[in-house]
């Protein structure tokens, strides 16, 4: 029996790999998926997409890379791994980032001279070629539809209930913000309820006993927006980078007091909904600042006019989140989609897909007629597509040299340069980035050691 069951797996895989063969023929532009954390099709084979009036073929199957079709490379910028690169890289080749995550997940993407190395974007900035600034705002309804509680139970709570005018819940510590130094901070200024594990002062109710677990809980959602004030510090500072610890408060109806993008106004429903840390001087000027509001209703109110008809007044927001043809891949908010939106991962997809088609018409104009159509030059990122700087207190404003990130953050500039000097000599071995690496970080201790002796 279980040979028989062998003989009919091989056959089918046989079959398989047959039909796939057959259906990658012709001259439709292959895109290969090279990391393979995302692939986002039942299919691990093969997929034809369809783009509007262009067509691509997807793949995660790491055997198209030699295909004469291969056109594009997709990455995941978590899952970039200099030892595992798509080598050698030809002139066909066109390297596609797509990276939604946090800096801190590979601060490699932060160097200009590695970005460069890409030909088309996707990332939360808004000069990447396909932006995902707005990914965690569902819809506008998302900021809108639910209601803050009302301000007399949330007085009520701060007596009845022992509720202090903040909540902060984080429990992922030693980060690149280094968002807990300040929070401490404040807390000497200002009551602080902080119920995860980091700085850890009060515990949630029973049933919500792990926040990691429950966050997405309407249990929890409903404990949260008994709170005035919600502490959204991010885990890195970059600009357009902005998570649900931002958007969460706004749809909750909780005013966020905000650490992390620098240009997070931009994105707010109107000039007065968040609380920016940077506006401060001080945790101590923050913390009057808070206890003012706290004090004046009618204040505080207006951090939450937002919620009223017609509230939203941002035309950026407004626009952007409108006209995205991307939406939320989440299934919790999936009612927000309209149909004929697609999920983020297959819209970049099909960003590829048609501009490698333009770009393959292009070079055939100019093969037909060099001296009319001049050849067109691929397109290229640069440091505005993601880079974001080194780390940094949040309370000086100044790196911390002897930090784990500001090592992380100049050694990661080192792995660039040795990818980027590998590919430059046009090596085919990706493993030899160690080599090139070692030899650098070499040249920089021997460099030190003579900077020292003048």
């Amino acid at each position: 029996m279980r040979s028989l069951i062998f003989f009919f797996i091989s056959v089918f895989t046989i079959l398989s790999f047959v039909a796939v063969e057959h259906f990658a023929k012709g001259d439709l532009p292959i895109l290969l998926w090279w990391t393979q954390q995302i692939y986002p099709h039942p299919s691990e084979n093969i997929t034809l997409i369809r783009c509007g009036n262009v067509k691509c073929y997807s793949t995660k199957s790491r055997g198209y890379l030699d295909n004469k079709n291969t056109k594009g490379i997709l990455f995941y910028g978590t899952g970039i791994d200099p030892l595992d690169l798509p080598l050698p890289r030809t002139q066909d080749h066109e390297w596609c980032l797509f990276h939604e995550e946090s800096p801190l997940n590979n601060y490699l993407l932060s160097h200009e001279h590695f970005i460069q190395l890409f030909n088309h974007t996707a990332t939360f900035k808004r000069e990447s070629d396909y932006q995902y600034t707005t990914q965690d705002i569902f819809a506008l309804e998302y900021l809108t539809e639910r209601q803050a509680i009302d301000i007399k139970v949330k007085n009520e709570k701060r007596k009845s209930d022992g509720f202090a005018a903040l909540m902060y819940t984080q429990s992922h510590a030693d980060v690149p913000s280094y968002r807990d130094s300040y929070v401490e901070e404040l807390m000497k200024y200002i009551d602080v309820d902080s119920y995860g594990t980091c700085l850890h002062n009060k515990d949630l109710p029973e049933n919500l006993t792990n926040p990691e677990e429950s966050f997405q809980k309407d249990q929890f959602l409903d404990f949260i927006a008994g709170y005035k004030f919600h502490l959204s510090f991010e885990n890195a500072v970059c600009d357009d980078y902005m998570t649900e610890k931002l958007m969460r408060p706004l749809h909750l109806g909780s005013v966020p007091i905000y650490y992390g993008s620098p240009k997070a106004k931009d994105w707010m429903p109107n000039n007065h909904s968040i609380i920016m840390v940077n506006d401060f001087k001080s945790p101590m000027e923050l913390a009057e600042f808070i206890k003012y509001l706290d004090e004046n209703d009618e204040e505080y109110l207006k951090y939450l006019d937002f919620k009223k008809p017609n509230g939203i007044s941002n035309k950026l927001l407004k626009e952007t989140v409108l006209n995205r043809d991307w939406g939320s891949h989440d299934h919790k908010y999936y009612f927000y989609n309209i149909e004929d939106k697609v999920d983020y991962y297959q819209g970049f997809e099909c960003h590829v897909c048609r501009e490698i088609h333009k770009r393959t018409n292009a070079l055939k104009e100019h093969e037909k007629d060099p001296s009319w159509f001049p050849k067109p030059p691929p397109k290229m990122a640069d440091n505005s597509h993601l880079g974001c700087p080194k780390p940094f207190s949040p309370l000086s404003g100044h790196e911390i040299p002897s930090s784990h990130w500001s090592f992380t953050y100049e050694d990661t500039k080192t792995v660039a340069d040795a990818v980027v000097e590998m590919l430059r000599r046009g090596e085919e071995d990706p493993s030899l980035t160690y080599m090139y690496y070692t030899q650098l970080k070499k040249k920089q201790k021997q460099n030190s050691q003579n900077t020292g002796e003048l």
